[in-house]
C-alpha cells in the first residue's frame, strides 16, 4: 500500500495547488464535470488493469468505446441517420459488439499464440474503421434521446447539478465487483500468477489460455460500459471519440502501481491513477498564477493547452521509469538477502564440522 499512500497525498497536493491558484478548481459545475470524467475514465481503466496484471496489453479499448457509441447512436438515435430503435435495442447491440471484440481478440492471442500488442493495435484500426463505415466520415446525433439523462443525471440536486451523477454510481459498482474479482477470488489470483509467471501458472494447473481469453473479455465489456456512458456524456458520435483513450487508461494503470511486466496493480490504484489522470487534464486549463507586470497592472498566467499531451507524455514517462527503478532495486535486494542467507548457512555449516 505504499505506492497507493504515496499517489493519494501527490492526488491531494495536486488538489490544494490548483485550488489556490484558482478557487474555480474546487467550484462545482467543475467539480461535477470532473468526477465525471474521472468515473467514466475509471471504468475501463479497470478493464485494462485486469489485462496488464495478467501481463498483456489492450490498444483497441478506445476504438471498443467509440463503436459501442456509435452502435447505440446508430441503432437508437431519433435523428437524423438513426434508425430509431428503443435504447434497449441499441445498448445491448452496443455491449454484445464490444464483448465480441474481446473474445475474438483473447481466442487470437490465447489460441494462436499472437503477440497482444500486434492483435489489439489490429483491433484498434480495424475497429475504429468500422465505427467510420457507419457514421460515413459524419457524425450521428443522439439529441432528444433518453439516453443523455444518465450523464446529465443523478440524486440530490443542487443548483440544477446533480451532487452524485450516475456515471459515478455506475464506476463505484464496477470497483466494488472488480475489488471483489480481483482481490478475493480465485480468478483475482489466477491472473496476478499469470502475470507474475506465466510458465509456473500452468505447471500449477493453472489454465492460463481461460484466465489470459477472461481479461482481454473484461476489458472489453468494461470498454463497452464507458461507450454508453461517453455516447450519454457527448451526445453525438463520430470514429474521433476513443481516439488515443487507451493511452490515458494505460497511463492511469501505471500510474496507480499496475506494472507493465506485469503481477502487480490494485483496483485502489486504478482509481487513485484515474484520478490523478482527469485532474492533471483539468488542471492544465484551471491553473493560473495572478501577478503584476512592470507597470503595475494586474494579470493572469496560465498554461498553453498545447502542452496538454507534453505534460500528460512526461507524466507516463516518469511513471514508467519509477517503476523500472523500483523493479531493479527489488531485484537487487532479493539477490542480496539471497547471498546472505546462503553465506549465513556456508558459516553455519563449517561451524557444526568444526565442532
Amino acid at each position: 500500500m505504499r505506492r497507493e499512500l504515496g499517489m493519494t497525498v501527490a492526488l491531494l497536493f495536486m488538489c490544494l495547488g490548483l485550488w489556490l491558484s484558482n478557487p474555480d478548481f474546487l467550484g462545482q459545475s467543475n467539480a461535477l464535470n470532473t468526477v465525471r470524467q474521472i468515473s467514466m475514465l475509471g471504468i475501463y481503466a479497470v478493464g485494462i488493469a485486469f489485462v496488464i496484471i495478467g501481463g498483456g496489453i489492450d490498444l483497441s479499448i478506445g476504438s471498443v468505446i467509440g463503436l459501442t457509441g456509435v452502435l447505440i447512436a446508430k441503432f437508437s438515435s431519433p435523428g437524423a441517420g438513426g434508425l430509431g430503435y428503443s435504447l434497449w435495442v441499441g445498448i445491448p447491440l452496443g455491449l454484445g459488439a464490444a464483448l465480441t471484440v474481446g473474445i475474438l481478440q483473447g481466442l487470437l492471442i490465447t489460441r494462436l499464440k499472437l503477440q497482444p500488442f500486434i492483435v489489439t493495435l489490429g483491433g484498434m484500426l480495424f475497429i475504429r474503421g468500422v465505427s467510420q463505415t457507419i457514421v460515413q466520415g459524419g457524425t450521428l446525433s443522439l439529441a432528444g434521446s433518453k439516453l443523455l439523462n444518465l450523464a446529465n443525471g443523478g440524486f440530490w440536486l443542487h443548483n440544477g447539478d446533480p451532487l452524485i451523477p450516475y456515471p459515478f454510481l455506475i464506476f463505484v459498482a464496477v470497483l466494488a465487483v472488480a475489488t471483489y474479482v480481483l482481490h478475493f477470488t480465485v480468478f483475482g489470483r489466477y491472473v496476478y500468477a499469470l502475470g507474475g509467471n506465466r510458465d509456473a501458472a500452468a505447471y500449477s494447473g493453472v489454465n492460463v489460455r481461460g484466465v489470459e481469453t477472461a481479461t482481454y473479455l473484461i476489458s472489453a465489456g468494461l470498454a463497452g460500459v464507458a461507450g454508453v456512458c461517453y455516447a450519454a456524456y457527448i451526445g453525438q458520435m463520430s470514429q474521433q471519440v476513443g481516439v488515443a483513450y487507451e493511452m490515458y487508461a494505460i497511463a492511469a494503470a501505471v500510474l496507480g502501481g499496475c506494472s507493465l511486466r506485469g503481477g502487480e496493480g490494485t483496483v485502489l490504484g486504478v482509481l487513485i491513477g484515474s484520478a490523478m489522470m482527469r485532474v492533471i487534464d483539468n488542471g492544465i486549463n484551471m491553473f493560473q498564477l495572478n501577478y503584476q507586470d512592470a507597470d503595475g497592472i494586474h494579470r493572469i498566467w496560465r498554461l498553453d493547452p498545447n502542452w496538454t499531451f507534453i505534460i500528460i507524455g512526461g507524466v507516463i514517462l516518469v511513471a514508467v521509469i519509477l517503476d523500472q527503478v523500483v523493479h531493479i532495486v527489488q531485484d537487487k535486494r532479493r539477490i542480496r538477502r539471497a547471498a546472505d542467507a546462503a553465506l549465513a548457512a556456508s558459516d553455519a555449516q563449517q561451524h557444526s564440522k568444526a565442532a
